[in-house]
């Protein structure tokens, strides 16, 4: 190694490199920061100077966008700052000692009950660490988490990308959802056939759809779909409101009482199809990054509080 290569280019610059990259604009990289936009646009437009290329474009209006050299640049600076981090954090137990950002994913439906307890109880050990989380659906997630914009991602643990590992942390088993006042609200299970004919209200989102959809298909009956959403939220008001029934494949522990939402989850009633199978919720990573001190961190405590030691199905 010739350290009088690039004797001028510090951490920090290649820390604010990132941050700004990661963020999409000088603004919100300073926020985070809590720095000036000037300085962060100062300390970068320093390290092209050294490297003698243009690392970014930015424009008002649409923040940062990388050149082709800056796309290069950046995964080698967030290598570069990994190793870094595992330097000044040799000894793992040391969580409070931990420092600097955090960038990490959830699948949109998990993120209510996750996220909360997640941010507490991570703040709680990590306190230094500064977490930005992005809610996304699971193409999307999984992109991120190979594209190097996010750490880590929840996502249920179904058609993942052999490009990324995974740390299964609970299971989610089939239920149907039905309102407080439906004929089949006093039933203890539920199956497919009991609600043909009725109007479905179907959640919209792979993988999750995929499932409920081969779980019709092998149950040799087809599902009369009324209404289509990417959200629970909406999903339980229309079912509260009388507009048809939901398969869904939920966490019970991981959920809020239904009786307050004027609806009831109700066990589908087993089968020995593989669709029928609980998908699990789990923690992802891209398979070709170690994982930094912070990150790792992360999926430790997620596993203490949602995995097979919490008490939750594994």
């Amino acid at each position: 190694m010739n350290l009088e290569s690039h004797p001028a280019i510090t951490l920090r610059q290649i820390w604010h490199f990132v941050v700004a990259a990661e963020t999409g604009t000088m603004s919100e990289a300073a926020r985070r920061l809590h720095m000036a936009p000037s300085a962060i646009s100062m300390s970068i437009s320093e390290l092209e100077r050294i490297i003698g290329a243009e690392l970014a474009i930015k424009r008002k209006s649409k923040g940062l966008t990388l050149t082709s050299t800056g796309r290069m640049v950046f995964q080698q600076a967030r290598q570069l700052l990994d190793l870094a981090d595992e330097i000044a954090s040799l000894s793992k137990g040391e969580r409070p000692s931990l420092r600097g950002p955090l960038t990490v994913g959830c699948y949109m439906t998990l993120g209510p009950t996750i996220i909360p307890p997640m941010l507490a109880g991570f703040a709680e050990q990590c306190p230094h660490v500064e977490v930005d989380f992005v809610e996304g659906y699971h193409e999307d997630l999984q992109q991120r988490l190979l594209d190097g914009s996010l750490d880590a991602a929840f996502l249920y643990d179904a058609d993942i990308s052999p490009a990324l590992k995974t740390a299964p942390l609970a299971s989610a088993d089939p239920y149907v959802l039905v309102s407080a006042n439906h004929p089949l609200s006093g039933a203890s299970e539920v199956s497919l056939k009991d609600i043909v004919g009725e109007p479905l209200v179907f959640f919209d989102a792979a993988p999750i759809s995929h499932r409920v959809l081969d779980m019709f298909r092998d149950a040799e009956v087809a599902p009369d779909i009324r209404h289509r959403s990417r959200s629970y939220a909406t999903i339980r008001s229309l079912v509260a409101s009388g507009r048809g029934v939901a398969v869904l494949f939920q966490q019970p522990r991981l959920e809020a009482p239904y009786e307050e939402l004027r609806v009831l989850l109700k066990p589908l009633a087993p089968t020995r199809t593989a669709a029928h199978a609980p998908v699990t919720v789990s923690v992802a990573w891209p398979r070709s990054t170690r994982l930094n001190a912070r990150a790792q961190a992360w999926i430790d405590v997620a596993d203490e509080l949602f995995g097979a030691g919490s008490g939750s199905k594994a």
